[in-house]
């Protein structure tokens, strides 16, 4: 088969040429505009040395001439300055003012006869002060130089720039295109006259030409390329009948992997909802759900890393499936929770089965690294009845009674009943996240400030509290926040209150910039569910440039028990905050069951010791033990303490015994309205 002639204009070399002469042209007359550039600010550098060496030069006369008020002088001087045809006027002054010689040039006048290019502005001046041998101004030498002239030959070097700079920029693209075509073009027509003699029949029976033996380039290894191709096709031919039984077997295996969880190899969540339908419409009474939930499942992945955590998953997995019945299916419904269906099963059968599940995961130990993790689970459960219409009503009701096992204190079963109290708590629930969204739209919320006071006396002198939140009730009334938000924690409204706390103290400050200038540090609460937000840090950066608040005035407050359950995030958002210049908290300090093997991975700047132990401090020698360690440990990390609870003047003269930085309490001082507590510092007599 023989290609057909095309048109000169649709060949490569064309394209190449087009291509080739744009490039240069753009290239070449970029450098010569920048050549001319450059040497049109060496003119005006030149001109500027110039009249700076013209007045150096001729100073200690113009400066003689003007001390001794001799005109005749100044004439001569200016006279001899005007030698220079650059220079088209001279003007000596005495200190008055007073001209004492001024000269011009009769060129002066020819500027647009001698320069039609008016490119390089008016006449310059350029002055230098006159002094005696005291140091005293005495006068003034001007002059005036004319760019124009002083540029003379400039316009006629930049023409020459061009004009050759073109010519060089033409030839070298025909140049560029001669050899694009001896190169490239001549070898593609050689591959595409092959490629098209091709017999799709027998692909090998026809090769691709190498033109270079000894010194391969691109095209050539294209060539060899399509030769390989082609043998393989030939060969791919001939397998044609075993490719499509592996198809067909790897169809099955990708509707196996679409169902089941390639961790566990357990049935996966898409699978389950499959068998919970045709359970649905089965006629087989007595389906029940249950909704299982490991309880520690987050401190190992965060601390032990995610390899740590698959194989935990891995062998709850395999500890689950070998205590179930034989007809239940077990699946593995995303992150930490599995689910489980029984089949034929009353409700009271599944709260034996399901207390059977939790008394072999509490004593299942999971070892990583030489530790040892004990492990619980909360299970909910949930029957199909007659009025569950689909999936997603047993799901969601298993899901509650799983909450609510939680709620109870994890480590047990809860059966999914209406109407029954446990159930309903969940409708008082409803009712305050009601109002906190309601608080949350008209700003119903209002901010509380307490104050925390040093121990000792350092150099701090400004105004250190904690921002509390209280919500405004019927009739004005005051609600405290152990009211509303463990809904709001329950129901995921956490970040939302955060956000509006964070916004409505910003403001406050950035309203009240006395008020602010006092502050020494503002500490705010941030929740768990925060730290993990994804835009949460972001809005944090932004409320603080656009509020333009200190950064070294903010302390975000997180609690011991949030940041352990969010390790990871936890350490993210404080790295990201410090670098700001925030400080943090770590609230609610030695409840945890492991406080110091994870303080260090923590890098806060301030523990908020537990009020547990700080109220018992002078009766109880473990407390007064428990808060000196934490001090001693703070201490050496270089962290600062701060005593929570101090409810009268004996706690806090132990506090200052060992040392603790900080107090907080009723003792120091009540929870008032912010604005009340900054009028209390600005009437504060000095």
């Amino acid at each position: 088969m023989t290609i057909s002639k095309r048109p000169f204009t649709d060949s490569l070399s064309y394209t190449l040429a087009k291509s080739s002469i744009l490039v240069t042209l753009i290239v070449g007359f970029s450098l010569s505009f920048l050549q001319i550039g450059l040497d049109y600010l060496r003119e005006q550098d030149a001109m500027d040395k110039f009249a700076a060496e013209i007045l150096a030069a001729n100073q200690f006369a113009a400066a003689d001439a003007s001390f001794h008020l001799d005109s005749p002088a100044a004439d001569e001087v200016a006279k001899g300055i005007l030698q220079y045809h650059y220079i088209t006027s001279v003007s000596i002054t005495n200190e008055l003012d007073e001209v004492l010689a001024q000269r011009s040039s009769n060129l002066a006048t020819d500027k647009e006869h001698t320069q039609p290019y008016d490119i390089f502005g008016e006449i310059k001046e350029f002055n230098h002060v006159l002094y005696s041998g005291t140091g005293e101004d005495i006068g003034n030498l001007t002059i005036y130089i004319d760019p124009a002239l002083a540029s003379e030959g400039f316009v006629d070097r930049s023409m020459l720039v061009l004009i050759s700079g073109l010519v060089r920029n033409i030839l070298m693209a025909f140049i560029l295109v001669f050899v694009f075509y001896l190169t490239v073009t001549k070898k593609v027509i050689a591959v595409s006259s092959a490629l098209k003699d091709l017999d799709p029949n027998n692909p090998r029976s026809n090769h691709i030409p190498v033109l270079n033996v000894k010194k391969k380039n691109e095209l050539d290894d294209l060539g060899e390329g399509i030769n390989r191709m082609l043998g393989i096709i030939s060969s791919d031919i001939q397998e044609r009948e075993k490719r499509e039984q592996d198809l067909y077997t790897s169809q099955k295996e990708l509707t196996y992997q679409a169902n089941h969880d390639a961790l566990t190899g357990l049935v996966n969540r898409r699978g389950f909802e499959l068998l919970l339908n045709q359970a649905m419409q089965s006629k087989q009474p007595e389906f029940v759900f249950c909704y299982l939930d490991l309880d520690q499942f987050k401190i190992i992945n965060d601390t032990c890393g995610h390899i740590a955590g698959d194989g935990l998953l891995r062998q709850i997995g395999h500890l689950l499936n070998n205590h179930i019945r034989s007809n239940d299916v077990l699946a593995r419904l995303g992150g930490d929770e599995f689910g489980i269906l029984m089949q034929s099963c009353n409700i009271s059968d599944a709260g034996l089965i399901a207390q059977k599940l939790i008394d072999q995961i509490g004593q299942y130990r999971f070892f990583w690294e030489g530790k040892s993790f004990a492990i619980t689970a909360s299970i909910g459960i949930a029957s199909l009845t007659q009025k569950i219409k689909n999936t997603t009503d047993l799901l969601r009701n298993a899901d509650i009674a799983c909450y609510t096992a939680k709620y109870a204190g994890r480590n047990c079963f809860r059966i999914y009943q209406e109407g029954i109290s446990d159930t309903s708590q969940l409708h008082g629930d409803m009712e305050w996240v009601n109002k906190i969204n309601q608080a949350l739209e008209n700003n119903d919320f209002c901010l509380y400030a307490q104050k925390i006071v040093p121990n000792m006396t350092t150099a701090e002198t400004g105004l250190h509290y904690e921002v509390l939140l209280r919500m405004l009730g019927d009739n004005g009334a005051i609600i405290a926040p152990n009211a509303f938000l463990p809904a709001a924690e329950r129901y995921h409204l956490m970040t939302k209150i955060d956000k509006w706390v964070i916004e409505h103290q910003f403001q406050y400050l950035s309203m009240h910039p006395k008020h602010l200038a006092e502050v020494e540090l503002c500490s705010i609460n941030i929740s768990g569910p925060s730290l993990t937000a994804p835009e949460f840090q972001q809005t944090v950066i932004d409320k603080l440039q656009y509020y333009k608040i200190p950064a070294n005035k903010i302390c975000f407050e997180i609690t011991e028990t949030a940041a352990i359950s969010n390790l990871t995030d936890a350490i993210a958002f404080i790295d990201a905050m410090h670098e700001k210049g925030c400080r943090f908290a770590l609230d609610d300090f030695g409840t945890g069951l492991s406080s110091f093997a994870y303080l260090k991975y923590l890098p806060v700047d301030y523990l908020k010791i537990d009020g547990v132990f700080v109220k018992g401090i002078v009766e109880d020698p473990i407390d007064y033990a428990m808060v000196k360690s934490i001090h001693e440990v703070a201490t050496v990390m270089g962290k600062k303490t701060v005593a929570e609870f101090v409810e009268n003047r004996d706690i806090e003269l132990k506090l200052k015994e060992i040392g603790v930085h900080y107090s907080q309490g009723y003792g120091i001082a009540k929870p008032c309205p912010i604005a009340e507590l900054a009028s209390s510092m600005q009437t504060k007599p000095s």
